[in-house]
């Protein structure tokens, strides 16, 4: 299905011709965000789901890739405009759109407790911000309003952040002072990623003969994937997987640089960056690096809404790169 979804995507869109509709695609993604707050499932203390029988799909995930396309349209439609724009309040007065419908939309995932989709949507935008040539004390004002809401978040939301952040400065290695030694079941998942990732050793214990994935690991297929493949197959496997993620990143910017199309050039760097903060996450995640939370590595965790998206995304990424041919 996903495969599927890439090639369609390939070969059936004029990207050019559907920027366009950018906005409107913001306007469903926010009735199906308000949609799951009301008749979503609930699933682990988190409602992100609307459940259409036998398939689930999180409006989150699609969210994340419908700014990417509703900034590349305002960046490129009004590129002048942005990057000659030094005061914050004059770019609240010319891009109202812009600031609303990403605070709306950022609000509405907040709400559905999907921290690290907000975070990997953030830095996703930020970062086409950065490439577009947005001043630099917008930029500052924006990193800045982003750690005060982070902060915010974190010191009032609800309390099983606060414990994710008490287990993260005990098993991680940026802290040395780690409080106490003693753990509880509130470090388990850590412990037993750390436990799975260290007995791979090099070469990894072989497919199929890691034990992690037996019970032991809750979410082995999707939020901590990556720890069986380090178990499995080692550093070097988990090195491999991690440089394939990097290889496709780099040719997607790559290409989306060289497109002489500027909406396209801010679209695919958009999408490349999306896809590769969400390897970034999952694995910083895995090894501890980050707070734990909850994310799937990209085209490896098992199936899904995320999958979908992101098989999807490569496929734009694709078109922009045959468009770019045909030039």
């Amino acid at each position: 299905m996903s495969g599927i979804a890439a090639i369609v995507i390939l070969y059936s869109f004029n990207l050019n011709k559907i920027r366009v509709l950018a906005p409107y695609m913001v306007y469903l993604t926010l009735v199906l965000l308000v949609i799951v707050l009301f008749k979503g499932s609930t699933i682990k203390g988190a409602t992100r789901q609307i459940s259409l029988g036998i398939v689930s799909f999180q409006p989150s995930f699609l969210a994340r890739v419908v700014l990417v396309f509703f900034f590349g349209h305002i960046l490129d439609k009004r590129y002048d405009e942005i990057i000659s724009t030094t005061h914050p309040l004059d770019f609240l007065k010319n891009f109202p759109s812009l600031i609303v419908l990403t605070g709306l939309t950022f609000l509405l995932i907040i709400l559905e407790r999907h921290l690290s989709t907000l975070i990997i949507g953030g830095a996703t935008l930020y970062g086409m911000l950065i490439y577009a040539g947005v001043r630099k004390r917008l930029l500052i004002l924006v990193a800045v309003l982003g750690l005060v809401g982070g902060v915010l978040i974190l010191s009032h939301g609800a309390d099983y952040r606060k414990s994710r952040l008490t287990t993260y400065k005990k098993y991680s290695l940026f802290f040395k002072d780690r409080g106490s030694s003693a753990s509880d079941h509130r470090d388990y998942q850590v412990k037993e990623s750390l436990t799975a990732l260290t007995s791979g050793g090099l070469f990894g214990t072989g497919i199929a003969r890691g034990r992690a994935k037996h019970y032991y690991l809750p979410e082995a297929r999707t939020d901590y994937v990556y720890t069986i493949v380090g178990e499995e197959f080692g550093f070097m496997g988990a090195i491999l997987v991690f440089g394939l993620h990097c290889f496709l990143f780099f040719r997607a910017i790559r290409m989306a640089h060289n497109n002489e199309n500027r909406y396209l050039k801010f679209l695919g760097v958009g999408l490349a960056m999306n896809i590769f903060c969400n390897v970034l996450v999952n694995t910083g995640v895995a090894m501890s690096i980050l707070p734990p939370t909850g994310n799937t590595l990209p085209f490896i965790s098992y199936g899904g809404s995320a999958l979908l998206i992101d098989s999807a995304s490569v496929g734009v990424i694709l078109n922009i790169s045959a468009d770019r041919r045909m030039v």
